[in-house]
């Protein structure tokens, strides 16, 4: 049985797996704004900059997720905290740009 479909097959599904949860945070800041109002503003923004983003409601919060073809995704988590959110950035990949953190970081204020 040849070893290099089997090997590529691996490396596929530890790529995907790898897509399926953010890494280490590279960011969080809070804001005044609750976890509603902060997302509301970030989605269309992040949908500007990439159409397949999506949002999902977490505990407490939410989930916004950009996918990326050849990286992981970049992710932010938006969830209660104190009088308004904090938000934490994952960033998917040094390939990646900055322009989606940047966009979220438009909504804090």
């Amino acid at each position: 049985m040849p070893k290099l479909p089997i090997f590529i097959g691996l490396l596929m599904v530890a790529a995907l797996a790898g897509c399926a949860s953010p890494g280490q945070p590279t960011g969080s800041k809070l804001t005044s704004k609750s976890p509603d109002a902060y997302a509301a503003c970030v989605l269309p923004k992040w949908q500007a900059l990439a159409p397949l983003a999506t949002q999902k409601s977490i505990s407490n919060g939410y989930r916004l997720t950009a996918p990326s073809a050849v990286a992981s995704d970049d992710v932010l988590e938006v969830v209660k905290s104190g009088d308004g959110s904090r938000a934490t950035f994952y960033k998917g990949s040094f390939l990646t740009t900055d322009q989606l953190r940047k966009a979220a970081r438009e909504c804090l204020d």
